[in-house]
């Protein structure tokens, strides 16, 4: 009998892989023109400003170092939006908004038909209903991070380019991924505990070889070590003023639940007198204060001492990270719609994990590196959400997972046999709303600005 498959590309003209090229190209380009089509912001406000500051100064002439914003900040996150930037000086200011959103429309796009099919192909092969999902999935809960140059969309990127380059069996992609991973921490130092934690794996998997992931993060931070030493502060991989930053985060981490930079009206229609918002824990900081820890080491230790209150608080902080608001990565009033928005994303990102950790807990000691290293990767951002002063946009990794799982799980469901079990979906919305509560009750206590120990006790 004739292979007749080969007949099928003769007759329509274009193979498999050619098809899904053509379809993946029209379902992005759709994303990218979906996600520019909303408002432009005029002015970047807060950390957005920085960030466009710096970019703005490396095309425009102006002080790259000179205002300090790079004590606290990595030293590529000046390239992120270089070419919004470059687009800017030389149409104006006025084009600042709509060339920073055509930007991050592109890597949405990116992300959603790229880099999250790419990173489902771990598991199973990339089909049409994987891209759909995935690019539908980015557009709705990627979409309001689009008008801002921020670092989050980038670490998200690159920290999924990591996972997925260590899924290449030769030498040199061991080199990209630890490239990826070293930017994605110079660029968002909460990516610090996933990259370590995938290291840490890729040495114990690859062993000799692995060395070439620890290459490629030392390359990447070269040139944060070349500007601290150029500065004269320090020659350590990372800004100067990181300690500064690691005791704050660890003194609020122990008693705030969350943290919101607020919009009075549309998100980048202006600051607010006190656009700061904490919401905190009174029973963890009673627990705390006069106590405050100053370290991770510290934090560490206070968590371990006030347990099982501690883990109620943690899981709290959690389902807070995932409880956006329809503004996010910003807060703004959307009575009704950031509550159904706020599960929405829960539910990707439950049901997405659940996806994911099932595939790998089936595959056992079969699972590949790059899949192994997926759920490292997941499960290093829930502690890191658990550890650290949490705003909502620091659970954009988990959402991107989450659709990876969602995606994942479309397309099994359309083979017969793949659904998963009554018990695993039972579990999974079971899961949804138990985190979708707890963060609710963990956002029951906002104060505005910053807010001590004792202000949040008294609360």
């Amino acid at each position: 009998m004739l292979d007749t498959r080969a007949t099928d590309v003769l007759e329509t003209g274009q193979s498999a892989p050619s098809r899904l090229r053509r379809e993946r190209g029209l379902i992005g380009a759709a994303l990218a023109t979906i996600v520019f089509l909303q408002p432009a912001t005029s002015t970047f406000h807060y950390d957005a400003g920085y960030y466009w500051n710096l970019s703005k100064a490396l095309v425009g002439g102006g002080s790259f170092v000179g205002d300090g914003a790079l004590a606290l900040r990595g030293v590529l996150t000046g390239f992120l939006y270089l070419p919004a930037a470059v687009i800017t000086e030389a149409g104006g200011n006025s084009l600042a908004g709509i060339a920073v959103l055509a930007e991050n429309s592109v890597l949405i796009a990116v992300i959603g038909v790229v880099l999250i099919p790419a990173l489902v192909a771990l598991w199973r092969p990339v089909t049409v209903p994987v891209v759909v999902v995935s690019a539908v999935g980015a557009g709705v809960t990627l979409a309001g991070f689009a008008p801002f140059p921020l670092t989050d969309l980038w670490a998200a990127a690159l920290l999924l380019i990591t996972v997925i380059a260590l899924g290449r069996r030769t030498a040199p992609w061991l080199l990209v991924a630890g490239l990826a991973g070293g930017a994605a921490f110079n660029i968002r130092p909460a990516s610090l505990l996933p990259l370590a934690a995938v290291g840490l794996a890729v040495l114990v998997a690859r062993r000799w070889s692995g060395i070439l992931f620890g290459l490629g993060v030392a390359v990447a931070l070269v040139p944060q070590v070349l500007l601290n030493a150029w500065r004269g502060s320090t020659w350590t991989p990372w800004p100067e003023m990181t300690g500064f930053l690691t005791t704050l985060q660890s003194s609020y981490a122990a008693y705030v639940v969350r943290y919101d930079t607020v919009f009075a009206g549309p998100v980048g229609s202006g600051p607010i007198e006190e656009p700061r918002r904490m919401y905190c824990s009174p029973a963890m900081a009673e627990a705390v204060n006069g106590n405050v820890p100053s370290s991770p080491g510290d934090l560490a230790g206070t968590l371990l001492a006030h347990m099982p209150q501690s883990l109620v608080f943690s899981a709290q902080k959690i389902g807070a990270a995932l409880h956006w608001p329809l503004a996010t990565p910003y807060a703004a009033p959307a009575p009704g719609v950031n509550a159904l928005f706020a599960l929405l994303v829960t539910a990707v990102a439950v049901i997405g994990a659940a996806a994911l950790l099932r595939r790998v807990a089936r595959a056992g000691r079969d699972a590949s590196l790059a899949q192994a290293a997926a759920v490292i990767a997941w499960a290093s951002s829930v502690v890191t959400l658990a550890t650290s002063t949490t705003e909502a946009r620091f659970a954009l990794t988990l959402v991107v997972f989450g659709i990876a799982g969602c995606a994942l799980l479309a397309a099994d469901g359309f083979r017969p046999g793949s659904a998963p079990p009554r018990a695993w979906v039972a579990g999974a919305l079971v899961a949804i709303v138990a985190l979708f509560g707890v963060g609710h009750i963990g956002l029951g206590h906002p104060l505005e600005g910053v807010v001590t120990a004792a202000e949040c006790a008294d609360s």
